[in-house]
């Protein structure tokens, strides 16, 4: 066999890299993809349900698009499952036992891209709560509501969050703590971004 060959081959069988955002999105294309066969819905199904194109589903389920987090609340709902569960994958959490404890390192955290606003989930396979960064420009244009309970952090710049009808403007150093059922939507006033901390209620058998 040849260098070239050789070389080649050896690039063959190297394994993947992780590269990150793109990593992550591939691997939450798998997890939509295999819940969506576990509930036997066709892509069409759940792409009409989630107000999708068929051709944009596919790609996300194949990790070469990626979803901002108003399309990935979409096909949750679609699936009967939440943003959180998509996001970690909980379902497959091992049980934990008492006094058991774990640190996570930056470069343990799951990045991704949802639509132009990175998001860093900060821990995963706990099914009791699930922090995540979000950064960039939020729009009020669809209402939230779930079952889980919600703890945001105001790190950088400033955010408007509607809940029911009262609305709170939050600085930096800020936050807010809601119960699950109440319909929220957060915002960012034109020209400005922010940065927030956010900790969810876990969603164990979500899926």
């Amino acid at each position: 066999m040849s260098d070239a060959a050789s070389s080649r081959r050896r690039a063959a069988d190297a394994p993947l890299a992780d590269d990150g955002p793109a990593s992550a999105a591939r691997a939450l294309g798998a997890r939509i993809r295999a819940l969506r066969q576990r509930r036997g819905m066709t892509l069409t199904q759940v792409a009409a349900q989630a107000e999708l194109s068929h051709s944009f589903l596919s790609q996300v389920e194949r990790g070469l698009e990626r979803m901002s987090m108003t399309s990935l609340f979409r096909v949750a709902q679609a699936l009967g499952t939440t943003q959180q569960a998509l996001l970690t994958d909980d379902a497959d959490a091992a049980v934990r036992t008492q006094g058991e404890f774990h640190v996570f390192r930056a470069s343990e955290a799951t990045p991704l891209d949802a639509g132009g606003s990175p998001l860093r989930v900060l821990a995963r396979d706990h099914p009791r709560f699930v922090p995540m960064v979000m950064s960039g420009t939020f729009s009020e244009d669809l209402w939230w509501v779930h079952d889980e309970e919600e703890f945001v952090y105001v790190l950088e710049g400033r955010l408007v969050v509607v809940l029911e009808d009262q609305e709170f403007a939050l600085e930096v150093g800020d936050a807010v703590y809601y119960h699950g059922g109440i319909r929220h939507r957060w915002r960012t006033e034109p020209g400005e971004s922010t940065r927030v901390l956010t900790v969810k209620e876990g969603s164990a058998g979500a899926h």
